[in-house]
C-alpha cells in the first residue's frame, strides 16, 4: 500500500519495484501461510493439501494484478478528476509533516514528487542548501511588481524562525482579513494605494495564500493565522486547495510611501508590537555592537534600517550562495554568518535572519517574511513567479506605515522609495497614493487588475461582492467522498447478489451445509478431509451448545442429500432454512470470539475430533 501511494504521488517510475515486491510478498506469504497450516496438518496426521498452495498463488496473483492496475489508474488520474481534490487535499497533511520535519532537518524538496514544490511552513532551520529550479509556480496580474508575502515569523530561535502559536479562524471570500482594530493596519491612507491583484496558480504551492503589502479582503475563502492570538497576519491559508491553473484575487493596500515619510514616522510603536518583535533573546553582544557600528550618525529608523540593509547587501565581506556548508548547530546562526571567516556566505534566509537580528539589537521592531520575491514581466501588468524566485526578506514596523520590506540579499535589488520632501506636513502621496480618511482599505477594490484566462479557484467572488457562507468551499470533496461511498455500496451489493447466486444452484441439503461450514471455516476452522459431516458437526455443537438441534438438523440434511438418493419435502426443506436462519447470528458470535482469542493468545489449543 506505501508502495502505491509512493507511486502515484510522484513521477519518478517505481511500477518495477513494485512488481518485484508484490512478488516478494508473495513468496513470503505464501511460506508463512504453508508454516501456520503445517504444525496443524502434523498434529493431525493429515498430508500436505495441495490445493492449498495453489490457492494462496490464485489470490497472490490476484493481488499482484490488483495492486499493479490500482498503480497504473492512480499514476494516470492523480492530477486528473475525478481525484484531483483528493490528491490536493493531501498537501495540508504533507505540509504539516514538513513544518515539523523542517524544525529539526531544515528544508525538504523534492522535485519529482506530485507533493512538492515551494511549500512555506510555521518554521524554518536554516539548513546548508537551498534547493530551486526554474518551474513557473503562479502568474501575478498587477500594477507593478510585488513582493507576494504568505507566512511571516516573530520568533528568532538562533537557528532559524518560528511563529508564535496563535489561532486560525475562517474568513469568507470578500470579507475583510481584519475586520477589527490591528495596529499592522496602516493609518497614513495617502502613502498607500489600493489594488486588487490576480494570482493564477501553475505549480504545486499547496494551500498558501500570497499577498502584496497589508491584505485587506481575499477574494477567496480562506484561514487566517494571528500570531500569539494579536491581529498579527501570520499567514494566510485557502480553505480549499487551489489547483494548477485555478486563481484568486486579493485586495491589498500598498505603500508608496516615500524615504522622507518613513524617516518621519517616529519610534511610537503599538505596545504589542515591542512585545513580540523587539525580542533580542540569544543575539549575541557582538551581532549588537556591529549593528550599532553600522547605524552610528542615523538619526530615524528609515536611515537606521536602510542602513543595515545596504551592509549586507554591497559588502564584499558576504557572499551570496546556494549550496553552503551547514551552520552549526552549537553556534547562533546570525552571529556565525556575520564573522565567521568561512561562514559569511548563504542565500536570503541568511542575510534576512542577520537583517531582522540586527534591526532588534538597535530597537527597530522586525520580522521575516516567506513567499516569492517579484517576478519577471512577460506582458504589461504581467509577472511570471518561478520557484526560484521563493524569498524570505526582513520587514521592518513604521508607526502609521505598517510593515515595510528591506531588501538584504545581495542578488535582488532593493524596492525602489521616492525620496520625497522635507517639509514637514509631507502632504504628497506616491503614485495611486489614496487621500487620507476616505476608508479605502476596507470599502474601494481599488484597481482591478485581471489575468486573461482566469479561472476562478471554488469559492472565489468578483471584487466588490462577499459570500455569506464560506463552509461550503469542501463541497467538491464532500462529492468524492459520496461518490466513494456509494461505489463501495455498490461492490457490496455485487458480491452479495453473486454469493446468492452461487447457492441457488445447490440442492438444499448442501446449500445449509456448505453456508454452516463456510462460516465455521471463517471462525478459524475449516473442516478437514479425513472428518465426517457429524464428526465435524459434534465439534460445532460443543462450541455452540445452545443450537444443538440446529446443528444437527443441519448435518442430517446434508447426509440425507449425499446418500439417500432422495429429494427433500417441502417441509424438510423449510426446517433446515429455519435452523440455518437461527444459526447465522451465533456463528457470527463464535467468529468473533475466536478472533478475540487469537488477539490475546498467539496460541490456542487445537481443537480435536
Amino acid at each position: 500500500l506505501a508502495l502505491i501511494v509512493n507511486l502515484s504521488a510522484t513521477f519518478t517510475d517505481l511500477l518495477f519495484y513494485l512488481v518485484l515486491f508484490v512478488l516478494a510478498s508473495l513468496l513470503l506469504w505464501l511460506r508463512a501461510a504453508l508454516l501456520t497450516r503445517e504444525e496443524g496438518w502434523q498434529i493431525r496426521r493429515v498430508n500436505e493439501n495441495t490445493e492449498v498452495p495453489l490457492s494462496i498463488m490464485r489470490s497472490g496473483i490476484l493481488f499482484i494484478a490488483g495492486s499493479i492496475a490500482l498503480a497504473w489508474v492512480l499514476t494516470a488520474v492523480a492530477v486528473a478528476a475525478p481525484l484531483t481534490g483528493a490528491w490536493r487535499n493531501l498537501d495540508g497533511v504533507w505540509s504539516g509533516i514538513q513544518d515539523n520535519l523542517d524544525g529539526v532537518f531544515g528544508n525538504l524538496t523534492n522535485p519529482e514528487s506530485r507533493f512538492s514544490g515551494t511549500t512555506f511552513g510555521s518554521q524554518f532551520r536554516v539548513s546548508g542548501t537551498w534547493v530551486s529550479n526554474d518551474a513557473v509556480v503562479m502568474t501575478v496580474g498587477s500594477q507593478r511588481p510585488y513582493y507576494m508575502r504568505t507566512i511571516t515569523y516573530d520568533q528568532y530561535t538562533g537557528h532559524g524562525w518560528d511563529r508564535s502559536k496563535g489561532t486560525s479562524r475562517p474568513v469568507g471570500a470578500g470579507e475583510l482579513i481584519f475586520p477589527g482594530q490591528t495596529p499592522e493596519r496602516p493609518s497614513e491612507e495617502k502613502a498607500f494605494g489600493v489594488e486588487t491583484v490576480s494570482v493564477q496558480v501553475q505549480g504545486p504551492i499547496g494551500r498558501n495564500v500570497f499577498t502584496p503589502g497589508f491584505p485587506t479582503t481575499a477574494l477567496v475563502p480562506v484561514t487566517v493565522y494571528e500570531s500569539a492570538g494579536q491581529p498579527f497576519l501570520g499567514g494566510l491559508e485557502a480553505a480549499n486547495t487551489i489547483g494548477e491553473g485555478e486563481g484568486y484575487q486579493v485586495t491589498s493596500a500598498i505603500s508608496n510611501a516615500t524615504e522622507a515619510q518613513l524617516a518621519k514616522a517616529g519610534t511610537d510603536y503599538p505596545a504589542a508590537i515591542r512585545q513580540f518583535y523587539l525580542g533580542t533573546n540569544g543575539v549575541t553582544e557582538r551581532t549588537r555592537q556591529l549593528a550599532q557600528q553600522i547605524v552610528a550618525g542615523k538619526n530615524d529608523p528609515f536611515h537606521m534600517a536602510d542602513a543595515l540593509a545596504d551592509y549586507l547587501r554591497t559588502s564584499p565581506d558576504f557572499k551570496y550562495s546556494t549550496d553552503v556548508k551547514a551552520p552549526d548547530p552549537n553556534r547562533d546562526l546570525v552571529d556565525q554568518f556575520l564573522f565567521d571567516p568561512d561562514g559569511r556566505q548563504g542565500y536570503c534566509e541568511y542575510f534576512a535572519s542577520a537583517m531582522a537580528v540586527m534591526a532588534r539589537s538597535v530597537g527597530l521592531p522586525s520580522r521575516v517574511a516567506v513567499g516569492f520575491a517579484p517576478g519577471q514581466r512577460i506582458a504589461e501588468h504581467i509577472y511570471q513567479v518561478r520557484e526560484r524566485n521563493a524569498h524570505a526578506w526582513a520587514e521592518i514596523y513604521f508607526p502609521g506605515y505598517g510593515w515595510q520590506t528591506f531588501e538584504a540579499t545581495k542578488t535582488i535589488p532593493p524596492p525602489f522609495r521616492e525620496r520625497g520632501s522635507d517639509s514637514p506636513d509631507n502632504s504628497e502621496a506616491g503614485p495611486g497614493g489614496n487621500p487620507r480618511g476616505q476608508g479605502l482599505f476596507e470599502t474601494d477594490p481599488g484597481t482591478v487588475t485581471a489575468l486573461p484566462s482566469f479561472q476562478p479557484a471554488a469559492g472565489a467572488v468578483q471584487p466588490g461582492t462577499t459570500t455569506p457562507d464560506p463552509s461550503n468551499t469542501r463541497q467538491g470533496n464532500a462529492a468524492l467522498i459520496v461518490a466513494l461511498v456509494l461505489l463501495g455500496l455498490v461492490f457490496l451489493v455485487w458480491r452479495l447478489r453473486r454469493s446468492r447466486r452461487r447457492w441457488r444452484f445447490l440442492a438444499p441439503g448442501d446449500r445449509q451445509w456448505q453456508r454452516l461450514a463456510l462460516a465455521a471455516s471463517r471462525a478459524g476452522v475449516a473442516q478437514q478431509p479425513s472428518e465426517t459431516i457429524y464428526e465435524y458437526a459434534s465439534w460445532l455443537e460443543r462450541e455452540i451448545p445452545q443450537r444443538r438441534t440446529d446443528i444437527q438438523t443441519i448435518a442430517d440434511a446434508k447426509v440425507w442429500q449425499s446418500y439417500s438418493g432422495r429429494s427433500m419435502g417441502e417441509s424438510m426443506i423449510e426446517r433446515i432454512e429455519r435452523a440455518w436462519a437461527r444459526m447465522r447470528m451465533p456463528m457470527l458470535l463464535l467468529t468473533a470470539r475466536r478472533r478475540l482469542g487469537h488477539a490475546f493468545a498467539r496460541r490456542r489449543n487445537p481443537r480435536r475430533s
